[in-house]
């Protein structure tokens, strides 16, 4: 009976969290985006590089390609990384209305093991200010 009056429980405290959730999260989101305002339009914000050898391979690039889909430029102001291993290329010019441009990423594979993630903090002229991209992959030392 303790069992099932615990398990009862449980269960209202799970739907309760669940309902605030969702109640929180039906908060409109902004329906006028300003037109005048440049805009990051990324093929992906996630990469996932799969399983690395780490004999094979000792850094392994891949790009992030994105284009401006507001009216005005895109400046890329800074681009910070969570780890010393990654290292980021990315035009210091400004990108016009409808440009297409890219993120090249770097990874330093002799410094990592097993599982990794790494984020890439994009800080830039736009109304939003920081968009963040992941790398995520596996590690292995094939003997």
């Amino acid at each position: 009976m303790r069992y099932f009056i615990t398990l009862m429980f449980i269960i209202i405290l799970c739907g309760c969290d669940n309902s605030q959730m969702a109640s929180s999260s039906s908060t409109p989101l902004k329906s006028n985006m300003n037109e005048e305002e440049p805009v990051f339009s990324f093929s992906n914000e996630v990469i996932d590089l799969g399983t690395i050898d780490k004999k094979k391979n000792e850094f392994v690039t891949t790009s992030f390609q994105f284009a401006n889909m507001g009216t005005k430029p895109l400046v890329i102001k800074k681009v910070d990384v969570s780890c010393g291993c990654v290292k980021v290329d990315y035009a210091k010019s400004p990108i016009v209305k409808g440009q297409k441009s890219e993120i090249k990423v770097t990874l330093d594979v002799r410094k990592l093991n097993g599982y990794f993630h790494k984020k890439i903090y994009i800080i830039s002229n736009v109304e939003d200010d920081t968009e963040e991209l992941l790398i995520k992959g596996t590690i292995i030392e094939n003997l």
